[in-house]
């Protein structure tokens, strides 16, 4: 399943494990994840399309380029173009994440941060 996600979530207390409140998170997070996948797999075949995926992202509140959708549909979908649950999760996670790291790096709201290499490879490596 969603790897990262997990690691992220057990990164949180530093054990490196997935003790309860983490776990309590991921499912609650999944619980929602279910619920919009549901929404947009409009022909209830257990994949979306493209278009489909778009409009979930946008309805879990992330706002998106069009290069930025592509990417996603690019690197977790099927060669078909379908995106299962499970890619859905973690594009999902992974989009959160990097969301999060930027608003705790953007300390003065601007919308711009500065990184140095070893941070910029640090980030992109997770």
């Amino acid at each position: 399943m969603a790897e990262s996600g997990i690691a992220e979530l057990s990164q949180k207390d530093g054990t490196g494990k997935l003790g309860i409140v983490e776990f309590k998170i991921l499912w609650t997070k999944i619980e929602k994840f279910l619920e919009l996948f549901k929404k947009r797999d409009a022909d209830e075949s257990g994949c979306m399309s493209a278009s489909e995926m778009r409009m979930a992202v946008e309805d879990a509140g992330f706002s998106l380029n069009n290069s930025l959708h592509q990417i996603i549909v690019a690197r977790y979908s099927e060669p078909n173009l379908s995106i299962d649950f499970d890619n859905f999760v973690c594009s999902l996670i992974r989009l959160e994440s990097l969301f999060n790291t930027f608003k705790i790096l953007d300390k003065d709201g601007s919308g711009v941060i500065e990184l140095g290499f070893m941070q910029w490879l640090s980030l992109s490596m997770l």
